[in-house]
Parts: structure tokens; C-alpha cells; sequence
């Protein structure tokens, strides 16, 4: 029987911690930093990790997490805030993942309540993935009540530092935030990434260093992409009954994954994003002012009740961070944008 390529395929998997991390040294450190005061069970400072998808901000954050709560005195939690979008939501996962009874009731204080119970004295550290995703009404409820507990650390993940010049000055200063920038991975940093998962992961002699090198390319800097780059690639091979992963494997894999990123992202947006999207696309080239009238226009004819100025902005915001809309400068007086789909 035929030998599958693939040997591991849990290593290339976006939820996996290696033992070692490579290439993110000072972002490890800098964070290992901020933790370390809860060892003496001491208050741990805040934390915000900045920087584009696949550039090892939830890695690093659940991998300090882990290291340092090995002996107990440490523990903690993580929450996806793409996936829990508002106060209530996030009180609702950590109530269930830390299993405290008696918390089932529909009020939000009680529930707070409950937690800052069961948590105690002990210094707790809460992982708020995907920061940027709620509205700004629901991120500074977020972070306003979960600081107010005082022993625990919030460890806070964004794309962009946008939201934080964009917070209220009393919740900024409540956080008071070390913050941890995370560049991209360089190519060279990616293929050896990638050789070192392909080690345990793939077959021997099913691949070769300068594909892993193409991949890299193909990545920009990205390793979430490159990981599930070589997995589709290497299932693929297995697919073709390949005795090892080829170029072509990679340039299919590569083209399917760019459609099915654009559609996973439109399937995360809410239905406001969509439609200002769908505006956007309509006009091909639009100015800020024209978009939000343009987007009232459509509420009204849809009969749906319109977000907010000040949330437009933020939408829009989401769009570009999310390389669906590009803007420049419009060569008039005021801070107006031109938008344009990508």
C-alpha cells in the first residue's frame, strides 16, 4: 500500500504550538517581560501584539502563556473576538471554558460577578485574539470591564494600532499598554520555518529546500499561508499519487487558496461590510462622503437600520486592513478618502 506524504499533519495546522519558536526571540522576550511579575503573584502588566496575519502574534501569546503557567501559579484563557464580538460574549466563553457554576443567568454584571469570583486573587492572563474585529462600542465595554478586574492581564491582538490611537483617552489609560510590534518573516525566515516542520511532518525525501524557498515567496511574509501552503500542496501530491510535492502542486494549491481566502473573508463580514463593499465595487472609484450617502440610500430602500458615522469609519477600516478595499488621499481640502476595490 502506498505511503502517504503527509505523516503529521497536525504539525502544519494553524493551532499548533512547537516547542521551540524561531525568529520571534524579542517578541517572546518583551512579552515574558510583561507576564513575569504574576510569578511572584504580583500584577502582570497589559499587553497589546501588533502586526499583519501570520506574523506569530497568537502563537507567541498562547506559547508565553503556556511556559509560564507551568508550574501553576500562572493561569489564563484565550478568546477569538472575531467569533465573540461583544462583552456579553466573551463573559459567556470564559464562563464555559473555566467552568463556573451558578453563572447561567442572562445578567451581564452577574456574570462579571461570577467571574471576578472564581478567578480569585490569583493573577489571571486573558488572550483577546482579534481585538480589532468588535465594534468600537463593544471593544471599550471589553476592555474597560475585564481591566477593571484587578489581578487580571489582558494580552490584547490586533492587525493594526489604528484602534488604539482610536480609544477612549480613560480606557487607554486604565490599559496602559506595553506594546509589541511583529514585522513580517522574512523569506528566508519562512523556508526555514517551513524546513523545520517539513522534517517531522512529510515523508523523507518528498521534498526539497527550493520549494520550500517558492512557498516562502508565495507567502509575503505570511506563515500562517505558508504552513497550509505545504499541506495543500503535499495533499495534493498524495491526490496525484506523486512519489513527492512539485512545483505545480504548489502554484494549484496556491491559486484555489487565494479564492478560498477571499471567500472566507467575505463570509466574517458583517452584512454593513458587505454592503459597503458591494457599493464600492458598484462605483469602482468613490469618495468617502458619496460612499456613506450612497450606503444610507441603500438602508433606507432595504429598510435596515444604518450603523453609525463613527462606526462607517471603522468598517471601512476592517475592509482595508483586510486587503478587500484600498484608499488614497482625495486632492481636495478635509480628510477625504477615495476608496476602490481591490
Amino acid at each position: 500500500m502506498r505511503q502517504s506524504i503527509v505523516r503529521r499533519p497536525e504539525l502544519l495546522e494553524e493551532g499548533f504550538i512547537p516547542p521551540t519558536l524561531f525568529y520571534r526571540d524579542a517578541q517572546i522576550s518583551e512579552l515574558e517581560d510583561c507576564l513575569r511579575p504574576a510569578l511572584s503573584q504580583k500584577k502582570p502588566m497589559n499587553a497589546w501584539l501588533i502586526g499583519k496575519p501570520g506574523t506569530g502574534k497568537t502563537l507567541v501569546a498562547k506559547f508565553v502563556l503556556r511556559k509560564l503557567s507551568k508550574d501553576g501559579k500562572i493561569s489564563g484563557d484565550y478568546v477569538n473576538c472575531w467569533e465573540h464580538n461583544s462583552f456579553y460574549a466573551v463573559l459567556d466563553k470564559l464562563i464555559s471554558d473555566l467552568r463556573i457554576f451558578g453563572a447561567e443567568k442572562l445578567s451581564t454584571p452577574y456574570k462579571l460577578e461570577r467571574l471576578r469570583h472564581s478567578i480569585g486573587t490569583k493573577p489571571f492572563v486573558l488572550i483577546l485574539d482579534e481585538i480589532d474585529h468588535p465594534t468600537r462600542n463593544d471593544r471599550d465595554s471589553i476592555i474597560y470591564n475585564l481591566s477593571s478586574i484587578g489581578n487580571v492581564c489582558l494580552v490584547l491582538i490586533s492587525h493594526s494600532a489604528m484602534i488604539f490611537f482610536s480609544m477612549d483617552d480613560r480606557i487607554k489609560s486604565r490599559l496602559n499598554a506595553k506594546r509589541i510590534d511583529f514585522p513580517p518573516y522574512s523569506d528566508e525566515d519562512l523556508a526555514e520555518i517551513l524546513r523545520l516542520r517539513a522534517e517531522f511532518a512529510l515523508l523523507a525525501r518528498t521534498w526539497e529546500l527550493t520549494l520550500l524557498k517558492k512557498i516562502a515567496t508565495l507567502a509575503k511574509g505570511d506563515a500562517r499561508c505558508a504552513l497550509q501552503l505545504l499541506k495543500n500542496a503535499a495533499l495534493r501530491a498524495d491526490m496525484d499519487e506523486c512519489d513527492c510535492v512539485r512545483e505545480i502542486h504548489v502554484q494549484e494549491t496556491h491559486s484555489a487558496s487565494a479564492s478560498d481566502k477571499k471567500t472566507w473573508l467575505l463570509e466574517k463580514l458583517s452584512s454593513h461590510h458587505r454592503l459597503l463593499l458591494d457599493i464600492v465595487k458598484e462605483r469602482g472609484e468613490i469618495n468617502s462622503g458619496e460612499l456613506w450617502e450612497a450606503y444610507l440610500d441603500r438602508c433606507r430602500a432595504e429598510n435596515r437600520p444604518a450603523i453609525a458615522l463613527r462606526t462607517f469609519s471603522e468598517y471601512m477600516n476592517k475592509l482595508i486592513e483586510l486587503g478587500l478595499v484600498r484608499w488614497d488621499r482625495a486632492l481636495v481640502r478635509g480628510k477625504v478618502r477615495v476608496f476602490s476595490a481591490v
